[in-house]
Parts: structure tokens; C-alpha cells; sequence
């Protein structure tokens, strides 16, 4: 018991780890509790922190706003969403994470909320990435890319082939 308790204390007090951050954001995506949780665990990220803890920042934002119901407290968390995960993305060009963060949410919004300029961009530099040995390096980013652009329906069938063989 004290253990658990001191995991959830450090969880809490420092920068959260990169693969529960991944597993948060997977359980937020149904589940409107964990939205909450991811939100708060992360809502603390300082815009000097590592650009990939931004992105999941933004992340958080974005599952916060798809399980609310008041248009303006969902446009609020969107739009903040959006300016940290560009602004991420700004310092840190060549993370493949933020692209794949991206390329979900501008495949996933509405066309009303005119986020969708980069999905063609996003879509071939994860296909290069992926086609990268260095990509193995990172094995859990590498299959939710892969498994991603496999869905994607942005994806032709002749990029699904490809991304099939990588």
C-alpha cells in the first residue's frame, strides 16, 4: 500500500512518464474520468518543459473538450489544445510523436473548427519516420503510428501497403 501510495505522490509531483501518458491518452479517448485525470496530471506542464510532455499537454486539452457539453468551454480547451500543440511542434520539428498527436486530432475534428492543414504533411513524415531504423528505437510509438496510418482514411490503399511492409 505505501508503495502505490508513493508511485501515485511522485506521479503527481513530477513530470509525468511517457508511457503513462500514452495510457492515459488511450483511456481518455472513451472515458471521461480519465480525460480528468490526464487533464489534471498535466495542466502543471510549464512551456519549458520537453516539447513532447507540451504536445501531451495538448493532448489532454483535446480529450478534456470531446467529453464536455458547453460549446464554449469546448472551444476554450480546443483552441488551447491547438496553440500548445503548434507551439510544441515549433521547437521541436522532427518529433514524430507530435506529428502522430496532430495528425489524430486534425483527422478526428470537425471541418468547422478549420484544423486540418497539416494531415497531408503529417501523413508522409510519419511515413518517412516509419521507414526510419531509428524508429524502432521507440517500439510502443513506432506500432501506434504504424497501427494508426493503417486506419487512417487519409491513408490510400497504396500507402497502406507500404506502411504494411515497414
Amino acid at each position: 500500500m505505501r508503495l502505490v501510495l508513493l508511485m501515485l505522490l511522485s506521479f503527481y509531483t513530477s513530470v509525468p512518464e511517457l508511457n503513462a501518458c500514452r495510457k492515459l491518452l488511450d483511456q481518455s479517448l472513451a472515458d471521461e474520468k480519465a480525460a480528468n485525470v490526464f487533464y489534471s496530471q498535466l495542466k502543471n506542464i510549464k512551456q519549458t518543459d520537453t516539447p513532447v510532455m507540451v504536445g501531451f499537454q495538448a493532448m489532454s486539452e483535446f480529450m478534456l473538450c470531446k467529453h464536455m457539453i458547453n460549446p464554449v468551454s469546448r472551444v476554450r480547451h480546443f483552441n488551447r489544445g491547438k496553440k500548445l500543440l503548434e507551439s510544441a511542434l515549433q521547437r521541436d520539428p522532427d518529433a514524430a510523436e507530435l506529428h502522430y498527436f496532430r495528425l489524430t486530432t486534425q483527422s478526428n475534428v470537425p471541418s468547422l473548427l478549420r484544423y486540418s492543414s497539416n494531415i497531408k504533411a503529417d501523413k508522409n513524415f510519419l511515413i518517412s519516420y516509419l521507414k526510419n531504423e531509428q524508429a524502432h528505437a521507440d517500439h510502443e510509438l513506432y506500432k501506434r503510428i504504424k497501427n494508426y496510418l493503417l486506419i487512417n482514411p487519409y491513408c490510400s490503399a497504396e500507402e497502406k501497403n507500404l506502411i504494411k511492409t515497414l
